[in-house]
């Protein structure tokens, strides 16, 4: 799994990830929740963070990332010394994300090549020229997880191209040729964008439940 860390945290007004919640820094719920269902845990962080995130978090391989969150990904990759049969790419600001979802991806995503998990949206969505509603469309979440020698060729072809994606789906629908199945996601699996979603993700920590 690769954890990725680069953001400037600009949104937030500080940053996030070290931002403590439930007595650890919320960057340390993300990667000891995932690094126990996986192989290899590599993080992709700033930086500044390096050094940081190697004294907290020995068992796992950190590196720099890079300039756009492609860039960080694909720093994950290069960082990985051994081929995997899959590879999971997970944003280091969802804390919450439960290990039933990590599970579910990867068993898909063995079965079919990609998966992803996903929300439908609380409300309609409109077309913003005709105003009239958009059907099926859904929030993707992360963990996204690929068969990884796909992944790593996917990703090759993206930097060839230039081509700087918002995650890692979209760099593979554009470069890759898997099917990509859509799993169900998880309410409680919070990004934590603004400071407001600090307590969200308090409250899922604590009670998955009642998220």
């Amino acid at each position: 799994m690769i954890v990725v860390a680069g953001g400037s945290s600009t949104r937030f007004g500080g940053d996030k990830l070290m931002a403590e919640v439930a007595g650890k820094p919320l960057i340390t719920h993300t990667i000891e929740t995932v690094a126990e269902t996986v192989d290899v845990c590599v993080v992709a962080c700033r930086h500044e963070l390096v050094d940081e995130m190697a004294r907290l978090h020995p068992g796992v391989v950190v590196t720099p990332g890079g300039d756009t969150r492609t860039a960080s990904e694909l720093a994950g990759l290069r960082a990985l010394e051994t081929e995997s049969d899959l590879i999971g790419i997970h944003d280091a600001a969802r804390p919450a994300v439960s290990l039933e979802l990590v599970h579910r991806l990867f068993e898909m995503a063995e079965a079919h090549g990609g998966a992803v998990p996903v929300l439908a949206p609380d409300g309609p969505l409109l077309d913003r020229r005709s105003g009239r509603p958009l059907e099926e469309l859904r929030f993707a979440q992360t963990p996204q997880v690929f068969r990884g020698p796909d992944l790593r060729d996917a990703y090759a072809r993206a930097i060839d191209a230039r081509f700087v994606g918002h995650d890692t789906v979209e760099v593979m629908h554009r470069f890759g040729h898997l099917e990509i199945v859509a799993v169900p996601g998880d309410a409680g699996n919070v990004k934590v964008t603004y400071p407001a979603d600090l307590e969200r993700v308090r409250r899922a920590l604590s009670d998955p439940s009642g998220i």
